[in-house]
């Protein structure tokens, strides 16, 4: 059986990597007494994926992983024997029986920033002027261009700094930190960001063949 994992990632497990979030999963599983499905090959490994890669450094409410399990098992008892498996800082939120592979379609976050709400209020209302928010992503070998109004067209306001989804696009996405320099930039102050949370992650499912229109899995 296939099921989907939702679960928070708070306090210092945020310094977990995509790789080690996986591990720790799979960790997790073997301690409750869930055997994982393995793939086909020469190296098998576990089934499992997550829907959408999370930064390092950067809290979630919302993960999403979707794992195969050799036995059938009621999702609720694998939520309870995951919540005592998992180490702290990892938050089971709720286990129920897969419907297909997830596709990541958008992520809301909140960035908090050391800067009144009055300069970012000011900034917001011009960055949704802008036709285009060009900004740097800076990489050690190289850097490029990232127009971060495709991916993030709108920002809300909110204490402490603001909220924004930002859409998960073929050709890439915006980062929240880019975001928050496009609306430095509107400032013409810095934005100094202190936290960043996923507050949800959407997900879209793939049609099933033969499904009536409007119908997905």
């Amino acid at each position: 059986m296939k099921i989907d994992l939702r679960f928070a990632v708070r306090g210092r497990a945020r310094f977990l990597s995509h790789l080690e979030c996986v591990d720790v999963l799979v960790a997790a599983c073997r301690r409750a007494g869930l055997e994982i499905a393995l793939s086909h090959g020469l190296r098998p490994k576990p089934v499992i994926s997550l829907a959408l890669a999370r930064a390092v450094g950067v809290e979630s409410e919302d993960e999403l992983a979707t794992i195969e399990l050799v036995d059938e098992h009621d999702p609720r008892d694998v939520a309870v024997q995951l919540a005592a498996a998992l180490p702290r800082g990892i938050e089971v939120r709720s286990v129920a029986r897969s419907a297909g592979t997830a596709r990541a379609a958008a992520s809301r976050f909140r960035v908090e920033l050391t800067a009144p709400v009055e300069t970012v209020r000011a900034a917001a209302g011009r960055y949704a002027e802008l036709r285009e928010a060009p900004v740097e992503r800076r990489a050690p070998r190289r850097s490029k261009t990232v127009d971060v109004k495709a991916s993030a067209p709108t920002v809300d306001v909110v204490d402490g700094g603001f909220e924004v989804e930002i859409a998960a696009l073929d050709e890439g996405s915006a980062r929240p930190e880019e975001v928050a320099r496009a609306l430095a930039e509107c400032a013409g102050a810095p934005l100094t960001v202190v936290r960043v949370v996923r507050l949800e992650l959407r997900v879209a499912r793939p049609v099933r063949v033969g499904a009536a229109h409007g119908e997905t899995a």
